[in-house]
C-alpha cells in the first residue's frame, strides 16, 4: 500500500513540474491543424483540443497512434522515442514496419490505454497522437510535453494524405514531397514491368479472422493494400469499390467475392491449406487456378511509405505468374 501511494505521489509531483514548464506555451484556439510561427524557442501549433507550442526542432517523439504515425516519422528520417501498439489475439501489431526498424523505440503501452508514467519517464519534448486515443486524456499529456492533435481518419483519408498531414505539423513537408516521389518512381516501375499482363485480371481481397469463429471480412474501399493497388494500376473487383466500409460476410456467400486473384489477409497466420478444407473456398475460380493467397497482414496493411515500398516488393511474386 505504502509503494502504491508512493509511485501516485511521484506520477502526481512529475504531472506538476512537467505541466508548470510548458504551461506558457498552451492556450486554447482553432479547431483545424495549423502552424504558426513565433518569436520564442517554439512554434504554436493549432489542432481540434486547443493549440501547443512545440520545439522548433524537436528530438524526443512520443507517438499515441500506432499506424500511421510510427511509419511517416521513420520514412521522415525521425526516430521517436515511444510508442503505443494495437493488438491481435496477445501479439503486437506493428503494420508495415519490421522489429528492427522499431527496434530501441520503447513501447509505452496499448493504443487504448499507454501508460502515462511511461511517458514521463521517456522526458518527450512532443506527444503526437490522433483525437481518438487521447480525448480522454489530454490535458494529463499536455502537462508532460506539448500536445498535437493530427485529425486522421483511418476509413476515409488516403495513407498519403495523412502522411503530409504528419509531415506539416513537423515542417517536414519538402523531405515528404521527395518520399512520395521516390515511392510513385517504384509504382512506375513496376507498372512498366506489368506491362498489360494484368490489363484482364481482376483482383479481390477478403480478411479472415480464425481467431473469431472464422469471421470473414469484405475490406473497405480505402484499405490500405487497395490504395497501393490502385496506384500499380491493377483492376479490383468492382464490388469492393461500391462502399466505404468494412463488412462481415458469411463464408457461404464468399462466391460473391471471387476474382481471377483473390488475397485472404490471414493474421492468425494460417497456411494456405487450412482455407482450402472448406469446400465453399476450395470451388473458387481463384483456388482452381491456383491463384489463391494467404497473405500477413503486416506487410499487406501499410500504412505510411515504408509500408508501402515493402508492398510493392511482395506484389511481382503474387501478380506476375513465373515471377
Amino acid at each position: 500500500m505504502k509503494i502504491q501511494m508512493y509511485r501516485l505521489i511521484k506520477l502526481f509531483l512529475l504531472v506538476i513540474f512537467s505541466f508548470l514548464s510548458f504551461t506558457a506555451c498552451h492556450q486554447s484556439g482553432s479547431q483545424n491543424v495549423g502552424v504558426s510561427s513565433t518569436p520564442s524557442e517554439c512554434r504554436v501549433v493549432q489542432h481540434k483540443l486547443g493549440e501547443a507550442c512545440i520545439p522548433i526542432n524537436p528530438k524526443r517523439i512520443v507517438l499515441l497512434e500506432d499506424r500511421f504515425m510510427p511509419d511517416a516519422l521513420l520514412s521522415l528520417g525521425i526516430k521517436p522515442i515511444g510508442i503505443t501498439f494495437s493488438s491481435y489475439e496477445g501479439k503486437q501489431m506493428h503494420f508495415g514496419l519490421s522489429n528492427e526498424e522499431i527496434a530501441e523505440i520503447e513501447i509505452v503501452g496499448d493504443r487504448d490505454q499507454p501508460s502515462l508514467e511511461k511517458i514521463l519517464t521517456l522526458k518527450p519534448d512532443l506527444i503526437l497522437s490522433s483525437f481518438e486515443y487521447v480525448k480522454q486524456t489530454y490535458s494529463q499529456l499536455s502537462g508532460i510535453a506539448p500536445t498535437v492533435i493530427v485529425e486522421i481518419d483511418e476509413l476515409r483519408i488516403s495513407i498519403k494524405d495523412n502522411f503530409r498531414a504528419i509531415a506539416k505539423v513537423l515542417e517536414k513537408e519538402k523531405k515528404a514531397e521527395e518520399v512520395l516521389a521516390q515511392y510513385q518512381k517504384r509504382v512506375e516501375e513496376l507498372r512498366e514491368r506489368i506491362g498489360d499482363q494484368l490489363q484482364d485480371i481482376e483482383v479481390s481481397f477478403i480478411v479472415h479472422y480464425a481467431s473469431y469463429g472464422a469471421l470473414y471480412e469484405k475490406p473497405a474501399s480505402s484499405a490500405p493494400f487497395f490504395q497501393v493497388l490502385n496506384d500499380v494500376g491493377i483492376n479490383i473487383k468492382p464490388i469492393f469499390l461500391k462502399e466505404n466500409k468494412w463488412t462481415n460476410f458469411s463464408v457461404e456467400v464468399i462466391n460473391k467475392y471471387d476474382a481471377d486473384i483473390l488475397f485472404i489477409l490471414n493474421p492468425d497466420n494460417k497456411p494456405l491449406s487450412y482455407f482450402l478444407q472448406n469446400p465453399f473456398i476450395s470451388s473458387l475460380k481463384a483456388a482452381k487456378a491456383q491463384r489463391l493467397y494467404a497473405v500477413d497482414p503486416t506487410i499487406w496493411m501499410p500504412y505510411g511509405p515504408l509500408g508501402m515500398n515493402k508492398l510493392l516488393d511482395e506484389l511481382p511474386q503474387y501478380l506476375l505468374e513465373g515471377t
